[in-house]
């Protein structure tokens, strides 16, 4: 994976061999932070024809409903605008913050036609990516 955002809030980097953008999010996430990473990897993914976000949340904690309204109104369609098809979860194990991504994840379906799927693990998360790409 080559990184490009190492910071407290997560490791955000990308895989051109599987298409996939990898997010994995660290910690209590404030909105200038996702605002940051979405910035970088949105015109990353366009320029470098990345169709797949894998979003780790097992080391996030809960964020706020600003964040939340952020991620599913603006910075899920302007990833489908990248080019992004796939946004595939790893949920958090913390109940609060799995609802709080589920409940999210639900808003942002009525916005964008990006494919939605949650996994109880990365290696599950990354199986999908192969497999949509063999398909595609």
């Amino acid at each position: 994976m080559q990184v490009v955002i190492n910071e407290r809030y997560g490791k955000f980097g990308y895989d051109t061999d599987l298409k996939v953008m990898f997010h994995h999010w660290k910690g209590f996430l404030l909105l200038e932070e996702v605002k940051n990473v979405a910035e970088k990897t949105n015109a990353l993914m366009k320029e470098l024809g990345l169709v797949t976000v894998i979003a780790d949340h097992n080391e996030m904690e809960l964020f706020s409903d600003e964040v939340s309204a952020y991620i599913s109104s603006i910075w899920i369609p302007e990833q489908e605008a990248a080019g992004v098809e796939n946004i595939f979860v790893v949920l958090s194990e913390e109940a609060f913050a799995k609802f709080a991504a589920e409940e999210m994840h639900e808003a942002a379906k009525e916005k964008s036609i990006i494919d939605i799927q949650h996994f109880g693990n990365i290696n599950n998360a990354i199986e999908a990516a192969k497999a949509y790409n063999a398909r595609h």
